[in-house]
């Protein structure tokens, strides 16, 4: 007979627990004849496995489902009500973070400006002030954390965990975690904010429906997160999906933040779209943009222009939308998709935008394939980086990595 150190440990390093842990999470409710079932696994496994989830808080199963015969069912659920995680998005404007349970359901927020101008360690210690708070009030509710998951705009190297490159922050090999580490003793885990969105849109998002699809966002920068097979694709180092340095017109002199001209953030990013908008309002005094101030203006100004009718404004969306939709077709083409999901500040402006991206994708499409991609945009709106946050930590759950910290704990 194994001893329940030894039972304890089979089922930790035995992959059917997390089976059965993301089945449970996947259904609203089941029973352990479902799980038998569903999983192909036996009772006997499955009451050991359902027992030391039941050990964790991570599933419950206080109510009797209806009886057909016979004793009636326990209901299973995902005790995501019980289990808690910080998530913290670090923006070039903003730092926003909440605490959430594994529903995304935020139960406290923090948000202060970023001020890049006082430099990495002086943003590591306005985040590692909010890690102190949201600890706090978890503490204060008795709430079980499972750890932090952390968003940032750059390339994450998923091997040595270091911020390799970061243009928006210029920033490079930077260590968040060990920058951290000396405010909370939590799990953290850091990602790139966009591929962790997309890891948010399968866990809460779209990922119900389809299992291979392609996250692009389209805000102060751009970047991609692709999902295969139900999993985030990452490449070697963990920076596969980089869409926005890709170049897509080899003849523009226009350069982004990294140095590569004509590359996609280059011509079509939040920042690119207002560097371009500056130089060109400078020549056309018939604009409206002309008249703005040329420190002030910004993406927003531009399309809020267009709309207006102006003609150098839609001049400049239109070579946005066609310089996307080729990053877009790329991305179609490499990875034979079943959708594309958009998200960030460019999308927020109208239809007419995401139009102009779906009829450039169109245009470029080959049209001797018998299936179209559909192009929709993410339901998360401005929390979409958080949702990704916590999704980090999400995922470690489901594979059952780490432990919570008591929240009784200092």
């Amino acid at each position: 007979m194994l001893t329940e150190q030894t039972e304890n440990h089979d089922l930790q390093a035995n992959p059917n627990k997390i089976k059965v842990l993301q089945l449970i999470r996947n259904e609203k409710e089941i029973t352990r004849a479902e799980i038998i079932n569903k999983s192909g696994l036996s009772a006997p496994t499955v009451t050991r496995i359902v027992n030391y989830l039941e050990q964790l808080n991570l599933i419950e199963s206080d109510r009797i489902g209806p009886s057909f015969g016979g004793r009636p069912p326990q209901l299973i659920r995902f005790n995501s009500k019980e289990n808690y995680v910080i998530g913290i998005d670090i923006g070039a404007t903003f730092i926003r973070s909440a605490l959430s349970n594994l529903d995304g359901d935020f139960i406290f927020e923090i948000h202060l400006p970023t001020n890049l101008k006082k430099g990495f360690d002086g943003v590591m210690e306005t985040v590692g002030e909010i890690i102190i708070k949201l600890s706090e009030r978890a503490k204060q509710k008795s709430l079980a954390l499972w750890g932090i998951g952390i968003a940032v705009c750059g390339m994450v190297n998923k091997k040595t965990h270091l911020v390799e490159y970061s243009p928006i922050f210029d920033w490079k090999n930077v260590d968040i975690h060990k920058a951290l580490s000396k405010y909370t003793d939590l799990d953290m885990a850091i990602g790139n904010v966009t591929n962790l969105i997309a890891l948010a849109e399968l866990l809460f998002g779209v990922g119900k429906v389809h299992k291979n699809f392609i996250f692009i966002n389209l805000g102060y920068g751009i970047g991609s997160g692709i999902i295969i097979d139900g999993k985030l694709f990452e490449g070697v180092d963990g920076i596969a999906g980089e869409i926005g340095h890709i170049v897509v017109d080899s003849r523009s002199k226009i350069k982004g933040r990294e140095g590569i001209a004509g590359s996609l953030e280059a011509l079509a990013s939040g920042y690119g779209i207002a560097d371009i908008a500056r130089e060109l309002a400078k020549k056309d005094k018939k604009s409206i943009l002309h008249s703005i101030n040329t420190e002030d203006l910004d993406a927003k100004m531009v399309f809020d222009s267009a709309k207006k009718g102006d003609r150098l404004a839609n001049e400049i969306v239109d070579t946005v939308a066609e310089n996307i939709s080729i990053g877009i077709d790329t991305m179609i083409k490499l990875f034979n998709t079943e959708c594309i999901v958009l998200s960030g500040g460019l999308v927020y402006n109208g239809d007419m935008f995401i139009d102009r991206i779906r009829k450039g994708v169109d245009n470029f499409s080959m049209k001797a394939l018998s299936r179209s991609v559909p192009i929709i945009t993410s339901g998360f709106s401005e929390n979409a980086a958080l949702m990704g946050s916590f999704s980090l930590i999400l995922e470690k759950i489901l594979s059952l990595e780490g432990t919570p910290e008591s929240s009784s704990q200092s």
